[in-house]
């Protein structure tokens, strides 16, 4: 886990699933994406992936926030050391 405090909600993805440090299964990903989506004005997603993470594993997360209705989306990164 990375913490990390950002305005909006993070989702960090590696190979499990966290939001805002908490690890999410499928289902409770996606209920959390909707509740999200519900907000006025809705928070931005911030994303957050390790390097190893597989792309495919990240679109697939991405596409679940969009169809769930989340339109602001943006990857969080860190400065090379």
């Amino acid at each position: 886990e990375i913490p990390l405090r950002l305005v909006g909600s993070e989702m960090c993805i590696r190979d499990r699933v966290y939001w805002n440090n908490e690890v999410l299964d499928q289902s409770q990903m996606l209920s959390r994406i909707a509740d999200a989506a519900k907000v006025t004005p809705q928070p931005e997603l911030h994303l957050r992936a390790d390097r190893l993470t597989p792309y495919e594993k990240v679109a697939q997360v991405m596409a679940a926030a969009q169809s769930g209705g989340l339109t602001k989306m943006g990857f969080v990164t860190e400065a090379p050391k």
